[in-house]
């Protein structure tokens, strides 16, 4: 129990940044964000160290701990995953209403369409074929094929 004592007693502000820095490399390797708040409450408590006795220390990195994981996971969490509608790494779904060429000619309402520098996989709405050199509308998506529309 001893050991145990002087242990908490030698910590300080290094012991507190080394225990964020773990929790935030822990955190880079699961990308979950729940260890995120821990590591948060490992620095405010890293600050505050050099003020307060170990007793206390724990105490508010427990009580920091429960506070950032709750309003984190409320608050933060979501406005996250709100950004992962936004498109980033998704090229496609800014074809849509773009005009797109023609590069080959349809048969069976599929065929090859350019856009820029770009050629994509492509299939009409309707099932209709196009003529080589024509121009269409990418109306909508299907995985990595635009569906297009004369």
């Amino acid at each position: 129990m001893d050991v145990l004592i002087s242990a908490l007693e030698g910590l300080n502000l290094w012991w507190w940044l080394g225990i964020a820095a773990v929790l935030l490399i822990a955190e880079l390797l699961t990308g979950t964000t729940y260890i995120l708040w821990p590591a948060a409450a490992a620095f405010v408590t890293a600050l505050i160290s050099s003020f307060v006795g170990w007793p206390l220390e724990l105490a508010i990195f427990a009580g920091l701990g429960v506070l950032f994981l709750i309003f984190g996971d409320r608050f933060v969490k979501p406005r996250l995953k709100a950004g992962a509608d936004s498109g980033l790494n998704m090229r496609a779904t800014y074809l849509l209403g773009e005009r797109v060429t023609v590069v080959s000619g349809f048969t069976e309402g599929r065929g090859r369409v350019r856009h820029g520098d770009t050629e994509w996989s492509a299939k009409t709405e309707d099932g209709s074929d196009l003529a080589a050199g024509s121009s269409a509308v990418v109306a909508a998506l299907d995985g990595t094929r635009l569906i297009v529309k004369a």
